[in-house]
């Protein structure tokens, strides 16, 4: 799979991302200068705590849409009857959970149907592996996009020192891959975004992200553009959070709190650490001077010309 290309899409609900992602990969198969076509690799990154009972339907439902993808893609190009192949889809489930697996992965075994009958179930094998059963050194031989992301999916609860230390590891070996694999880079970059937001409290994330986005800065992909705009939508997404909490819960602290968080996150992507002082103005402000810094922040030539004062020394109203 040398020659995989990564997919940018994903086939999960939004409501249920937080319990599980994907990763998708399409490439050639065969080898020897056999033409053996192509063959899609379906990865699911399985989040729960507990094994999920309805796993194979999920995975049914899941490489079906792979294939209607494909079937709208050949609409799409006009390709001829004749030549609308399918591609194989090889599935492979990470269960990051503690709790041994112990539910079937046949959809047979979702059925009480008769000997006679199950002839007509679809049939498949899925590749299995649970990560915390998989010593880290195991993972390590995995020299590519997604064992570097397994390798931080491990860490997800470890203390912050020991998670900064992987995830560190992590994105330096991501350097490994070919420049040809940018797009594979990018998503286990958001990949890495999204877990730690999801899976650690809100000071952790922010120290956390910062890892990923100087060491994307830093990347030989030349990515600083992608980089910063992945920031930005993170702070924005984190600003769209605190205001729907708020509104929520009915007060502003809410909406202050992803002010706060999102202006830090612009700050020190677009001009490096954020000084004590500064943020120190920042958590004594209202709302309304939270969000006058974040535009201001997002077009800024440097820090100063955000003009992040506290309030006590503003000037007072003539």
């Amino acid at each position: 799979m040398a020659g995989a290309l990564h997919g940018n899409r994903s086939f999960i609900p939004v409501d249920l991302q937080k319990e599980e992602s994907d990763l998708i990969f399409r490439g050639p198969f065969g080898s020897g200068g056999a033409e053996g076509g192509e063959v899609w690799v379906y990865v699911l990154l399985e989040h729960q705590s507990e094994p999920d009972p309805a796993m194979p339907l999920r995975l049914y439902l899941y490489i079906g849409h792979l294939w209607d993808s494909q079937r709208r893609e050949w609409e799409r190009k006009s390709v001829p009857l004749k030549a609308r192949r399918l591609d194989p889809v090889i599935p492979l489930v990470f269960y990051t959970g503690e709790k041994a697996w112990s539910t079937p992965l046949r959809l047979a075994d979702l059925m009480d149907a008769p000997a006679e009958l199950k002839r007509f179930v679809p049939d498949w094998e899925t590749l299995f592996l649970n990560l915390h059963r998989t010593p880290p050194e195991t993972l390590g031989r995995f020299a590519t996009a997604v064992g570097r992301a397994l390798q931080v999916l491990r860490a997800e609860k470890a203390p912050l020192e020991e998670l900064e230390r992987v995830l560190k590891e992590a994105m330096t070996g991501l350097e490994g891959l070919a420049e040809s694999q940018v797009a594979q880079w990018l998503r286990v970059a958001w990949y890495l975004v999204l877990l730690v937001f999801h899976r650690r409290d809100t000071g952790e994330y922010t120290a956390l992200q910062q890892i990923i986005m100087e060491q994307a800065q830093q990347s030989k992909f030349r990515i600083r553009e992608e980089a910063v705009q992945m920031g930005m939508t993170m702070a924005e997404f984190c600003r769209q959070e605190g205001e729907a909490r708020g509104r929520t819960e009915g007060e502003a602290r809410g909406e202050a709190r992803g002010l706060r968080q999102a202006l830090e996150e612009v700050l020190a992507i677009r001009f490096g650490p954020v000084p004590a002082d500064v943020r120190a103005a920042i958590e004594a402000a209202d709302a309304g001077s939270l969000r006058a810094w974040h535009r201001a922040a997002l077009t800024a030539d440097s820090l100063a010309e955000v003009a992040i004062t506290p309030p006590d020394s503003l000037p007072a109203p003539s």
